[in-house]
């Protein structure tokens, strides 16, 4: 089974959260959230990495520190759980955590303005066509992004690649998920997808629920 989680109750963070969380944070995660300036991103960094704990708690009934190492393209594993495969994203909307048997991508993104020069450089000429005709604009431009990220993600590579030569439609075996202001995308079909609330992120940590 594939399973995307999703918590979007970003508002609820507070500018403190990430030193509320610190006690359930490994030692790598609170160095990487000291390197951040914003408080809504190390906020969001600690909220990511909280999304995974309960994701694996939940489907495999793990509760201890998650460590990582590094592969192919620096993209992080499961230390301990190498049969696991995860990945994670966030925006400023919401954060995800993908879990699979296989390798999997997975990509949240905001629902923004766009611009048509920028559109241009992203999709492919019939996709960029397409933009340009469509009345939503930014949403149709904000699917897209997160379904080749989402992609290149699986593999490691991350926006290294060429989205140009990408055409979201030759993917079928994706599932995208709209928000509110988001959409989210895993490179898995038929996914199943569970929202998480704030109370259950927070109670599950500090409760040992």
């Amino acid at each position: 089974m594939y399973m995307l989680y999703i918590f979007d109750e970003v508002g609820k963070l507070s500018d403190d959260f990430h030193i509320r969380l610190a006690p359930y944070l490994s030692q790598e995660r609170i160095e990487k959230i000291g390197r951040i300036k914003s408080s809504s991103q190390k906020g969001l960094s600690a909220a990511v990495y909280a999304l995974l704990r309960y994701a694996l708690a939940v489907k495999y009934g793990i509760d201890e520190p998650v460590l990582f190492d590094y592969g192919k393209n620096e993209k992080p594993r499961l230390k301990d759980f190498p049969y696991i495969h995860f990945n994670l994203s966030h925006t400023a909307s919401a954060v995800a955590c993908a879990l699979s048997d296989s390798p999997i991508g997975v990509d949240v993104q905001r629902i923004s303005n766009v611009s048509d020069k920028v559109a241009e450089r992203v999709l492919t000429k019939q996709e960029f066509k397409e933009f340009l005709q469509t009345e939503n604009q930014d949403e149709y431009f904000c699917r897209l992004w997160t379904i080749k990220e989402s992609l290149l993600k699986q593999t490691g590579q991350g926006i290294a690649a060429e989205f140009r030569e990408m055409s979201a439609d030759g993917f079928s075996d994706i599932t995208v998920y709209k928000g509110d202001d988001y959409y989210c995308c895993i490179t898995k079909a038929n996914a199943a997808i569970e929202k998480v609330s704030f109370d259950n992120l927070i109670n599950r940590e500090e409760n040992h629920v």
